[in-house]
């Protein structure tokens, strides 16, 4: 593909930052937008061919300069769940948000040939209460969010498409799954970490609203004992551990520069995640036999179904092509913790 100037929205974010640099060494233009006061943009700074930009995309003024006269906007910046936010935040950024980027690119980017928006596995997310249709979800799933990060991407997809039949926005989806870089495997108080380091679990359980189910498992994990050296795992009544997945940043990044060099890729949305999914009690039993710690299971009655996507379409389409499993993120997280 001949080089294009590229604006990358959450440019700070772990798969923006990694897209940076990815595009960067393909020899494309970078224009890196975050929040005034990102630390993170500083080491973007030094990266060749990558132009740091301050802006909010919930304020239309702060982001003209930035979307003036680019060819792709990869649209990453949003209000995530892993981000301890309220809804109205979710609507701010995710839908307003998006709106504007949209509404700047009509306005100062005639040229644009693409608007990536990076969406969410979340938007085919039934909620605890319900299943999928069907394992693994592929694009043809119909979009049922049952939260209301889910609804609002959902509602900035469905921008995406009424931008291009009005206005002949050429647009992109990309669905990622959960998406981590290793160290937050390792991380007790990550979004991550406190999903399987028991003290981590108990912590945050204390200090959010709780469900009636959520009083329960603080309850039944107070029991258990905290610990900083005890790992938790969750299985559901029998005994079952669920299915699920965590697709490395730097791939995330790799499938977002294969939709943006790819022109097959207009009009389309796809999924990106990892080869396979994996199972919560693999992962964790993994995790404590390499950090030598206890793992301590706990049947939960809302414990999280399996849920995993299937990427064919990406494979297909883009050439996309994971090359980090989540073992692999152990591996090298453990391996630089060694250093």
């Amino acid at each position: 593909m001949i080089p294009v100037e590229v604006l990358i929205t959450g440019a700070g974010g772990r798969i923006g930052a990694h897209l940076a640099r990815t595009l960067s060494s393909a020899g494309h233009r970078v224009r890196a937008l975050d929040l005034p006061g990102n630390k993170a943009l500083r080491h973007l700074g030094s990266e060749p061919d990558v132009e740091i930009f301050a802006g909010d995309i919930t304020d239309i003024a702060s982001v003209r300069d930035a979307v003036a006269g680019v060819d792709v906007i990869c649209h990453l910046a949003a209000a995530l769940t892993t981000h301890d936010v309220g809804d109205q935040s979710f609507v701010d950024a995710n839908l307003n948000g998006t709106f504007n980027m949209l509404v700047a690119a009509r306005e100062t980017a005639p040229g644009l040939a693409r608007f990536v928006y990076v969406s969410s596995d979340a938007v085919y997310w039934p909620g605890l209460t319900r299943r999928p249709l069907y394992l693994p979800i592929d694009e043809s799933h119909p979009l049922t969010a049952g939260s209301i990060y889910g609804a609002t991407k959902v509602g900035a997809e469905a921008m995406c498409h009424a931008f291009w039949s009005t206005y002949g926005i050429p647009f992109t989806i990309v669905r990622p799954t959960a998406t981590a870089n290793p160290s937050e495997l390792l991380d007790p108080v990550s979004p991550f970490g406190r999903r399987w380091f028991l003290d981590s679990a108990i912590g945050w359980l204390e200090s959010h609203p709780r469900t009636a189910a959520e009083d329960q498992l603080l309850s039944e994990l107070g029991r258990v004992g905290g610990a900083t050296d005890r790992l938790l795992l969750l299985t559901d009544s029998e005994g079952a551990a669920s299915l699920t997945m965590i697709t490395d940043a730097r791939d995330a990044a790799e499938g977002l520069r294969a939709t943006i060099e790819t022109p097959e890729a207009v009009g389309e949305a796809f999924n990106i995640g990892p080869e396979a999914p994996h199972s919560d009690r693999e992962f964790v039993e993994e995790l404590g036999r390499r950090l030598d710690m206890q793992v301590v299971e706990v049947r939960y009655e809302a414990v999280r179904p399996s849920w995993y996507v299937s990427s064919a379409k990406a494979r297909a389409v883009l050439g996309y092509q994971a090359t980090h499993s989540v073992f692999d993120m152990i591996d090298e997280a453990i391996g630089s913790g060694d250093k």
